[in-house]
């Protein structure tokens, strides 16, 4: 896979998910525009989109209900893209989503593959599941960020780390978030922490994924350091930054 070919994929996924036409992504100014659904866009929630945001290469598209069209073109469309998760941006949004019962659900920054980096080398003993041999790991509190088991985006491949005993210590999962676009998630046992067992698990599932000629692609909060310092020590760069709002209380 190509630079190009990965972008194309990323680019195609985030117009599903805006409920527009690829071609918006690419226009060198931000865009605001009417939601529609489209099928294939990426499932977070049960309910239709109110308001969604991608950042993506350096402007901002924006997809929206009609009745908060308006407002959107108004604030958004002169804003810049890379302080739109500021906390005063969020407050402003927020207060423009208030009167129709919907507030951020999550702002956030995610990762993809660089692929200028070379293929990761296992540091031990690693075993790979996929499908029904996930199930043996519902509700097993610990593998909560590896393996989310929600219908929505279903876990389809996880790579574990074994200790002597050959049981897991680490755990690298990847969910079908969209098509071609799957997301990676990862826990290691506390008392297995500080080996390099995330970062390891992490480049092996990407570089699976990639084989695959699937994209793999890593979200972590703007608070979590740690987590953001797995993804650039396992192959990822930043990629792009996506918004959503939700009905309030939910």
């Amino acid at each position: 896979m190509t630079q190009n070919e990965l972008n194309q994929i990323v680019r195609d996924q985030l117009a599903l998910d805006l409920g527009c036409e690829p071609a918006l992504l690419d226009a060198p100014e931000n865009v605001v525009t009417e939601w529609k659904d489209r099928p294939g866009r990426r499932l977070y929630g049960k309910d239709t989109p109110f308001l969604e945001i991608a950042i993506w290469r350096g402007k901002l598209t924006a997809a929206c209900r009609a009745e908060l069209l308006p407002w959107a073109r108004e604030y958004l469309l002169e804003r810049p893209a890379q302080w739109l998760f500021q906390a005063p941006c969020c407050r402003a949004i927020d207060a423009a989503l208030s009167p129709f019962g919907y507030e951020i659900g999550s702002a956030r920054k995610f990762y993809l593959p660089d692929l200028t980096v070379p293929a990761a080398r296992p540091l031990g003993e690693v075993r790979w599941y996929e499908e029904e041999a996930l199930e043996q790991f519902r509700d097993v509190p610990y593998w909560g960020d590896a393996l989310c088991f929600n219908p929505l985006f279903p876990d389809r491949i996880a790579a574990a780390a074994l200790d002597e005993a050959g049981a897991p210590m680490a755990m690298a999962g990847a969910s079908q978030d969209g098509a071609r676009l799957w997301q990676i998630g990862i826990n290691v046992l506390p008392e297995h922490r500080g080996k390099g067992l995330a970062v390891n698990l992490t480049a092996l599932l990407k570089d699976e994924l990639l084989r695959r000629k699937l994209v793999p692609f890593y979200g972590t909060a703007e608070s979590h350091l740690a987590s953001q310092t797995v993804a650039l020590r396992a192959g990822f760069r930043p990629g792009f930054a996506y918004l959503y709002a939700k009905p309030k209380g939910t």
